[in-house]
């Protein structure tokens, strides 16, 4: 069958039986700590008998563990093979235990003497007890059964269905084939009937393609007159079109120089105005602050800080002039090229930072004004001074 997916059926064949054997291990390593974590959890139960020396250790284990089992649905209704083994840290078993007569008649005996019972509970508590619990999911036990029986079963129901809809669509193909030789043969008949008109038509139309030829003949000639004077106006429009183009180069070249000419001058000024400045803040200093020296590096470091920054400057050069042992120092620096002077940092507005020394004629002398941001530039000339 066309529709019949045979490598989907084939793929379901061998893909059960994997998914099957995988099944089994995932659900036996969970069902093995599943199991291990509940047998853990109650396989003790209440210690104040097994301290009390009422009931031995291994009663209480065994028979935790097999009300467990009596209760527990899965291991009663569904078969599962459940192994549990309890032990101590030192290989002792306690879970199973297998009691003769002659040791259950010696336990009858020994009954009484509740203090022995609880002091050997008491040391296996105080050793340690290690428990394991083990599902047997082999092939052939009740569950592995039922999952082979829904792996198959889904099997079976992907090819059944897989083959229901393969038929669906090949009785569909048939009835649309059937379908469409039938709009066929009436499309047929309908264009042999076109064929007939068209037939016609072309007579007609061979009629007026000869009119519309001597027509055209008699337009040819009326635009082979036109196109001579729109070829003039062409060329009259292209000698103004390249003098408007020699016009706008000569304009640009007027532009561009004028442009050069006004940032020639712009920078002139600048440079004139910040000369200005600097020379105005050099004597401005040398006037208010007579105990301070202004080196001409600490006056361009001061003019590029924002108007804050200068203030807080400002404010820091006032007080070494006035109140010099009232001023922070933050660190000692050495400055010149062999680190012979020792010059003095002072931190102001946060960011900014402000070098000076002493010089020969006891004075202070301003070195640097900066920030943090040029005070790798501001080190090098320290230290290179």
């Amino acid at each position: 069958m066309k529709y019949f997916p045979l490598k989907t059926v084939i793929f379901c064949l061998l893909f059960t039986p994997i998914l099957y054997v995988v099944t089994l291990n995932v659900y036996q390593k969970y069902f093995n700590r599943h199991y291990l974590q509940k047998i853990e959890n109650i396989f003790i139960g209440d210690t104040s008998n097994l301290l009390d020396g009422r009931v031995s250790i291994e009663e209480q284990i065994a028979e935790n563990i097999y009300t467990f089992l009596e209760t527990d649905w899965m291991v009663q209704y569904i078969g599962l093979d459940l192994k549990a083994l309890v032990t101590t840290k030192k290989g002792k078993l306690i879970y199973p235990t297998f009691i003769n007569a002659d040791a259950f008649i010696n336990s009858l005996n020994e009954n009484n003497n509740f203090e022995i019972i609880a002091k050997q509970n008491f040391k296996i508590l105080n050793d340690g007890l290690t428990v394991s619990a083990e599902i047997n999911l082999n092939h052939g036990s009740r569950l592995a059964n039922f999952i082979l029986l829904i792996y198959f079963s889904a099997g079976l129901l992907i090819v059944l269905i897989l083959y229901k809809v393969g038929s669906l669509k090949a009785a569909h193909d048939t009835k649309v084939k059937k379908a469409l030789i039938d709009d066929l043969q009436k499309e047929e008949q309908v264009h042999k009937q076109i064929l007939e008109n068209l037939k016609k038509e072309r007579q007609g139309l061979f009629e007026n393609i000869k009119s519309l030829n001597a027509k055209y003949q008699k337009d040819k000639k009326k635009l082979k007159i036109n196109e001579d004077e729109m070829f003039d106006e062409i060329l009259s429009l292209e000698k103004q079109l390249n003098a408007f183009i020699e016009l706008k180069q000569e304009k640009e070249e007027e532009i561009n120089e004028l442009k050069s000419t006004i940032s020639k001058y712009e920078r002139r000024k600048s440079s004139k105005s910040k000369r200005n400045e600097f020379d105005f803040t050099f004597k401005r200093f040398s006037v208010l602050y007579k105990n301070i020296v202004m080196n001409r590096k600490a006056i361009s470091g001061l003019l590029s800080l924002n108007e804050d920054q200068q203030i807080k400057a400002e404010e820091c050069i006032l007080l070494l002039n006035q109140k010099p042992e009232k001023i922070t120092i933050k660190r000692k620096v050495f400055s010149g090229k062999k680190h012979k002077t020792t010059c003095l940092e002072v931190l102001f507005a946060y960011n900014g930072r402000l070098y000076f020394k002493q010089n020969e004629k006891s004075k202070i002398e301003v070195l640097v004004v900066g920030t943090k941001n040029t005070q790798a530039k501001d080190m090098g000339f320290l230290h290179n001074s």
